[in-house]
């Protein structure tokens, strides 16, 4: 599936859950559709978070081919794909911190009004605290940026 090729108001994370269900393993080209047939910089976004929220509440990591793109002519492509991996990265964390057995529990004792609660909740929990902490112990630059505008001017600039 390539969401970058899917009407800009269709749903793709919508179509995971049931492909899942038929088939064994899927492949997924995330990208951000921005027109017909045209695929920008992935963004930590509504429908990137939606994507990988799905891929986990289906325990499904394993069964889903990622592919990322970054095409986008008008922008440096190495902070592209920078900024594209992080967004994903971001969005598979979110995920994963996410308590989707508790919410499905609530789903399915018919809980409603908790399970609206907890969702709520959930979307100003402090996320970015344990963002910081994972670039943290895989030791990335909190100036991350900074590096690829030296390689940009150092590097890209002469070519």
């Amino acid at each position: 599936m390539d969401n970058g090729h899917y009407h800009p108001t269709e749903m793709v994370s919508d179509k995971i859950p049931a492909l899942l269900c038929y088939f064994p393993e899927i492949a997924l080209h995330i990208t951000r559709p921005v027109r017909w047939d045209s695929d920008h910089v992935l963004l930590f976004d509504d429908e990137t978070r939606e994507m990988a929220k799905e891929i986990v509440r289906c325990d499904a990591l394993d069964r889903v081919y990622m592919a990322l793109d970054y095409f986008d002519a008008s922008i440096n492509r190495i902070s592209a794909w920078v900024v594209g991996f992080r967004s994903w990265q971001k969005a598979l964390l979110y995920a994963l911190c996410t308590p989707h057995k508790l919410l499905t529990e609530l789903q399915n004792e018919n809980n409603m009004t908790k399970l609206m609660m907890l969702q709520e909740e959930l979307k100003v929990y402090p996320f970015s605290d344990v963002w910081d902490e994972y670039c943290d112990r895989c030791g990335v630059d909190k100036d991350w940026f900074s590096h690829i505008e030296k390689y940009e001017k150092e590097v890209l600039a002469l070519r």
